[in-house]
């Protein structure tokens, strides 16, 4: 067998190499064809897709700006409502105890005598205390014919007639009463002055 070509295998197959570098070629050509047309519309495209993407980064951020929820501002503190402080009643001022006569002094010194001649030291001597009070109360208003002397004796027979109560000395404490009475009786309210029209 013999394995060389035939001149015309040999031209075909040139031929077809020839084809396919021809087509190799038009290939190449076709590539470079595509190339340059895409580098011609790619610098177009590129100019396209930088504008688009600038719009979107744009619209991104913009909407961004506006999408941004605020943050929460504290609501006002407002003072809690103040009731307004009830308008107070008219209260009638507490009824004052008219100012102790001669007449309660006899009356104290009539109730710690009886308490005595009961034997009831307690209640004296509870009589006693009002009786002090009392006469307190009355001694810069009373005068006498030598209030002076009246008063401080007054005053010095109440602390012993008190003393004689605790005591429980009977006769001593109505000796005492005896005599308070007897200066009781001398003593009268002085006159309160009233104001002088000049």
């Amino acid at each position: 067998m013999d394995d060389r070509l035939s001149p015309d295998d040999r031209a075909g197959g040139n031929g077809g190499g020839q084809g396919f570098t021809a087509g190799g070629a038009g290939g190449r050509n076709g590539d470079n064809a595509g190339r340059g047309g895409n580098n011609r519309g790619g610098r177009v495209n590129t100019s396209a897709w930088i504008i688009g993407a600038l719009v979107v980064i744009i619209a991104v951020f913009a909407g961004l700006r506006y999408a941004r929820v605020p943050a929460p501002r504290p609501a006002p503190t407002r003072p809690a409502p103040t009731k307004p402080a009830p308008t107070p009643t008219p209260t009638r001022p507490a009824p004052t105890a008219p100012a102790p006569t001669v007449t309660d002094l006899e009356r104290d010194l009539t109730r710690v005598e009886e308490a005595v001649t009961r034997k009831d030291w307690a209640a004296a001597d509870r009589e006693s205390a009002k009786l002090r009070t009392t006469w307190e109360s009355l001694r810069p208003r009373v005068t006498s014919t030598n209030t002076t002397k009246d008063v401080t004796t007054f005053d010095a027979r109440v602390d012993k007639l008190r003393a004689d109560i605790r005591a429980k000395n009977e006769a001593g404490a109505r000796a005492d009463i005896t005599e308070l009475k007897s200066i009781a009786r001398r003593f009268k309210i002085a006159p309160t002055r009233g104001p002088t029209s000049g």
